[in-house]
């Protein structure tokens, strides 16, 4: 019986952490980071290398606070998606900031692959919001 006991409370202590509220921190993260590619899309098709560089540069601090996020929370494919994202901008501020066309379009792509991977393996629709699955 203690077994049993054990193994519902382990099971229940996963599924709470597996189907976790964000924070309003990391809500505040991913809004802004959504924000920034939005913007990042409207200023590739504009080839408006400036603008690029600073979205750039905004998104290197999102995705850093990301990967801290993760990191904290021990979840590695996260943390590395967060990681890849953060390289993902490094490069596309770059970029920009030489005017190559080309390479911020490879840039950019990898910055939005980046937010889709993490989102299918960690982002949960729930009614009206999401949650951390």
């Amino acid at each position: 019986m203690r077994t049993f006991v054990a193994v519902l409370v382990t099971a229940f202590a996963v599924t709470v952490f597996a189907n976790e509220k964000p924070s309003e921190a990391f809500q505040k993260t991913m809004k802004d980071l959504n924000a920034a590619t939005m913007s990042l899309r409207g200023h590739v098709t504009a080839k408006d290398n400036d603008a690029i560089a600073a979205d750039a540069a905004k998104l290197k601090e999102l995705f850093a606070t990301t990967a801290a996020f993760w990191k904290e929370k021990k979840v590695e494919d996260a943390t590395n998606f967060a990681n890849t994202g953060l390289k993902a901008a490094g490069d596309l501020e770059t970029a920009a900031k030489a005017k190559n066309d080309e390479d911020v379009a490879k840039a950019a792509r990898a910055v939005g692959g980046t937010c889709q991977g993490c989102h299918a393996a960690h982002r949960e629709k729930v009614g009206e919001g999401y949650e951390i699955k």
